[in-house]
């Protein structure tokens, strides 16, 4: 399964009143560009989509139209999509049915039945024939339901008969990683969002693609498989590093993922 991963898009941005539409519609096309070019079979953003929680017209139109285009450039792909700490949930689950025609999957909060445990489909997207997103958006933590990860990848491990590759996703600050760039930080929150550990998200899963860190990179765990992508596009003038996207495959189940960064 190839996979490429995104996150923390911030559309609506603007810098210090400056506004960035250009820039960022440059970025979604460039990332058109890299679909069409090396057709993954999913293209996952893990978080911030958009800078606030009540987007312009003008910003929502120019990421709906983005998806149609990403789309169109390899419509056998899957598209998924969850919230972050910067989103309304509610944005991302009103259009959840419409999008699934293009093949998008939109997930902005945690479902009513996988909260009690009864039913975890709406957080299990399966691609046919290549893998299994396990798409998890960002909740606060006292409103995540224990262990809520690890019930869901043992769901997958039932299901998963042909051992197909599992991706988990998250929106979170996970301990040890690099916040170089991120100047809204507390001793035990970045952003807004208590530090994990990257033991909470469980086992059984063979890459945690992660959003929420600004700066792309692996968080050391010694499996090479928990990496944030980071943001396409810096968001501050204190994010003076290589910004970009991540391409990830993952042959089989239990296999160490391999990747590629692009520019953007």
């Amino acid at each position: 399964m190839k996979i490429l991963h995104t996150s923390d898009w911030h559309l609506g941005h603007t810098l210090y009143g400056f506004d960035r539409t250009e820039e960022q519609s440059g970025m979604l096309n460039q990332m058109e560009e890299i679909v069409k070019k090396h057709r993954p079979d999913v293209f996952l953003v893990c978080g911030d989509v958009y800078h606030t929680s009540q987007p312009s017209n003008a910003v929502q139109t120019m990421f709906a139209n983005a998806l149609v285009r990403i789309h169109n450039a390899n419509p056998e792909m899957a598209i998924v999509i969850t919230a972050g700490n910067h989103d309304s949930a509610t944005k991302h689950d009103i259009f959840r049915t419409p999008w699934r025609v293009l093949n998008v999957f939109t997930i902005g909060n945690i479902s009513t039945e996988a909260r009690e445990g009864t039913n975890y489909n709406a957080h299990i997207i399966e691609i046919p024939d290549k893998g299994f997103i396990l798409a998890v958006p960002y909740v606060s933590e006292r409103n995540m339901p224990d262990t809520f990860y690890q019930h869901l990848l043992e769901e997958v491990e039932k299901r998963n008969t042909e051992n197909l590759p599992v991706v988990l996703t998250a929106h979170t600050t996970v301990r040890g990683c690099d916040i170089t760039g991120h100047d809204s930080t507390v001793k035990d929150s970045i952003g807004g969002i208590d530090y994990c550990d990257v033991a909470q998200f469980g086992s059984g899963y063979d890459y945690l693609a992660l959003g929420h860190i600004h700066k792309s990179q692996y968080v050391h765990t010694g499996k090479h498989n928990v990496r944030y992508c980071g943001t396409p596009l810096p968001v501050s003038f204190d994010e003076c590093f290589e910004h970009s996207i991540t391409m990830v495959e993952i042959e089989h189940h239990g296999e160490q993922p391999k990747y590629e960064t692009f520019e953007i």
